[in-house]
């Protein structure tokens, strides 16, 4: 017998979402807002929270960014990068708190490949608008 969602009126609280690995693998990626060698796979989305799959190719990077607003927290699934300083593998843990500027840079060989979440928090954006990154990713 499977588990029945809660009544709750909302969509996302109520859908009960199993993906085995292959059909994640068949899953495509999408161009990460036109960066070269990044793409990403949206697993989760509520309102403003995402949860999902980002993959830097070898020879490429993540630009430096800021989510002003927003926790992020990402748990390497295959290979390196340097993140916030640190080279980060297979297993390692990264929460950037909100307002903290980071990228993803020095890929490994066989590129990177990390599960994220990012929770929106209720604080004002940055001084610039400009640089203040609304999206997840």
């Amino acid at each position: 017998m499977s588990p029945s969602p809660i009544g709750s009126g909302r969509e996302d609280l109520g859908r009960i979402i199993v993906t085995t690995a292959s059909a994640l693998d068949a899953e495509p990626w999408t161009e990460l807002r036109g960066i070269d060698g990044v793409a990403h796979k949206v697993l989760w989305e509520s309102g403003d929270v995402s949860i999902g799959l980002i993959r830097v190719e070898p020879g490429n990077h993540k630009p430096e960014h800021t989510h002003h607003g927003a926790h992020h927290h990402m748990l390497i699934t295959r290979g390196s990068c340097v993140m916030l300083g640190q080279r980060v593998g297979a297993g390692s843990y990264v929460h950037v708190p909100p307002g903290v500027p980071h990228a993803v840079d020095d890929v490994g060989p066989e590129g990177v490949e990390f599960f994220y979440t990012y929770r929106p928090v209720e604080v004002g954006s940055g001084p610039d608008d400009d640089e203040v990154v609304a999206h997840p990713v």
